[in-house]
């Protein structure tokens, strides 16, 4: 459960638009009665007089106190999520409140909640607001704007602001496509394909030589031992295999089309980033987008936890539409780190970072998330739109393979399994240097 501490709001007033035409008319009658001199005049000032007098009794700022209390902290896309909205403020005074502004969630009722005056409420008044939405898009969310409002009995002013820092709300890609993005047959030949040149405990072979003071006895190896006639033993590779870096373009338009675009590839990031971390890996993520986060390769549960992290945050930002100027140099990829690009090859800043890492001799290889079968029926027009954008997206993928980066399309919703035999080929690849 998700409980944010109550904070207390402090509105400011606004004049209602009776205000300045009562005022008007009472300050008119008063006029006309001193200037005509006319005492019935001024009776028509009476009750827009009184009416000002009742209605600027409160006058200062206002305090109400808001707390959002979310059931569950952490849930996957598409599952419920539930809370509520707890109110509190004093005096009588009638009350609005609206949930605005969703970030991440959806929902198929108005968030907007009214509570007239009332008599038998007390000096305070508090109350609870149900809260039942639905986690749309994966990434760490605000949740969204809670506002509020009060107005005072035969008020000419009224009292609004927002809630500054509402719980954050974690939302986990589905566990179910991860499974579909991946297959885990294929998974396994990961094992072995970008062994570290370091010598050391594992069970990979290295080399073969001579025993020297210190070297452990369960090495030995007994058939050269036996024939060179002095003690070999066996070296090899660590377990600890490579590094990888997981980049995931996240720059998007808002569209529907990128949006799916965007979620099939934190899905494919996470399955990826998770077989490597099982392969025992060091892993790193790269989000380039609207801003750009950066984690280093690291290893382990913590690892694990760094890394979804980073990739939550990168959706939050998605979302939310935040936007910062992208600093690539921020990226500092590790020379033999192999670069494992999630991209819709659509925009051009992240293309030139895979060109760039690519010339300072870093092995790179894309996956791109095909989501244009999903759309509906097209026009003529929209249908050769559509073909000549295929065409372009074909010419960008020559481009990149013509330096080195092999390119894979997967169709959305279809196994991964495309991206393994694409790192053999990666690893094979010349290597192309033009300075560091």
């Amino acid at each position: 459960m998700t409980v944010q501490e109550g904070e207390e709001i402090r509105l400011l007033p606004t004049r209602d638009a009776r205000l300045v035409p009562y005022a008007l008319v009472a300050l008119a009658s008063l006029a006309g009665a001193l200037v005509a001199g006319q005492p019935v005049l001024a009776a028509l000032a009476v009750p827009f007089g009184a009416a000002l007098v009742l209605g600027l009794r409160h006058r200062g700022p206002m305090a109400i106190r808001v707390r959002v209390v979310l059931d569950q902290e952490q849930v996957i896309e598409g599952t419920p999520v539930t809370g509520r909205i707890e109110v509190t403020w004093d005096g009588d005074f009638s009350a609005e409140v609206m949930l605005h502004g969703l970030e991440g969630v959806t929902s198929e009722e108005e968030l907007a909640w009214s509570f007239p005056r009332t008599q038998a409420s007390g000096p305070t008044r508090r109350e609870e607001l149900p809260l039942a939405l639905e986690a749309a898009h994966w990434g760490l969310h605000g949740i969204g704007e809670v506002w509020v409002r009060l107005e005072a009995p035969h008020g000419l002013l009224s009292w609004s602001g927002k809630l500054r820092a509402p719980p954050a709300l974690r939302v986990l890609p589905r566990s179910e496509r991860l499974d579909r993005l991946l297959d885990l047959a294929d998974s396994r030949s990961v094992w072995g394909m970008h062994l570290s040149r370091r010598i050391g405990q594992g069970s990979e072979f290295a080399e073969l030589r001579p025993y020297v003071p210190g070297d452990r006895l369960r090495d030995l190896n007994w058939t050269a031992t036996a024939r060179q006639g002095r003690p070999f033993v066996n070296r090899h590779h660590p377990e600890l295999s490579g590094e990888v870096v997981i980049v995931l373009d996240a720059f998007g338009d808002g569209s529907r089309i990128s949006t799916e675009t965007l979620a099939q590839a934190a899905r494919a990031a996470w399955a990826l980033a998770s077989v490597h971390l099982r392969a025992n890996d060091r892993v790193g993520l790269a989000g380039i987008g609207r801003s750009t986060q950066w984690l280093p390769p690291g290893g382990g549960r913590l690892a694990r936890y760094r890394l979804l992290q980073t990739l939550l945050r990168i959706g939050g930002e998605a979302a939310a539409g935040r936007s910062v100027a992208p600093s690539l140099h921020r990226i500092r990829v590790p020379p033999a780190a192999l670069i494992l690009a999630i991209s819709s090859l659509e925009n051009m800043e992240s293309l030139d970072a895979l060109r760039g890492w690519r010339s300072r001799g870093r092995s790179v290889v894309v996956a791109r998330i095909d989501a244009f079968d999903t759309l509906e029926t097209l026009t003529p027009s929209e249908a050769l739109a559509l073909r000549l954008w295929r065409l372009e997206l074909e010419l960008r993928r020559r481009s990149l393979a013509q330096v080195g980066i092999p390119v894979v399309s997967v169709r959305a919703g279809e196994p991964m399994a495309g991206v393994v035999p694409a790192l053999r080929r990666v690893r094979r690849a010349p290597i192309m240097r033009r300075g560091r």
